[in-house]
């Protein structure tokens, strides 16, 4: 049989190491930079859907079908909105990053087309990209994350 030696000091050695080690590490887990989106001219309320994107393929993609989480959107808000400006904060790694939005003032998810396509909901893209026939490309959207950055959209 082995017998087990209690050590009141091993516990407080064992918890500083723990506390020491996680103060060391905060620096390097703290590689979030901030991202500070303001949307404008909001005509009606509704439910804003905002999209940051880190995958050209998927900003290129996205006609705004369907509301909501996706692949290559790594961080997003949908809320009701009333007329106006919202702004929103997120952290994000540093990176290149584009933004989409459409404001869904029918709350059916999803943004409307008229019959030749062309949006009858608001919507915009960060540094204010025109879209043509779609979303812009990746490349007049996107912008770089590095230190806190901020996008103004007007929609």
């Amino acid at each position: 049989m082995t017998k087990k030696i209690h050590s009141p000091r091993l516990p407080t050695i064992h918890c500083g190491l723990v506390a020491t080690l996680l103060l060391i590490g905060l620096p390097f887990s703290a590689s979030a930079d901030t991202l500070t989106v303001t949307v404008n001219n909001i005509k009606k309320a509704g439910e804003i859907h905002v999209a940051v994107y880190d995958n050209a393929e998927a900003f290129e993609a996205d006609r705004g079908e369907k509301g909501g989480a996706a692949p290559g959107i790594t961080e997003g808000t949908i809320e009701m909105v009333e007329p106006g400006s919202v702004t929103y904060v997120y952290e994000l790694p540093p990176g290149t990053y584009a933004i989409g939005i459409f404001h869904d003032v029918n709350l059916n998810n999803k943004m409307d087309n008229n019959f030749f396509g062309v949006p009858r909901e608001q919507y915009g893209f960060s540094n204010n990209a025109r879209a043509f026939l779609g979303p812009p490309a990746f490349e007049a959207a996107a912008f770089e994350l590095n230190g806190a950055t901020t996008q103004t959209i007007d929609l």
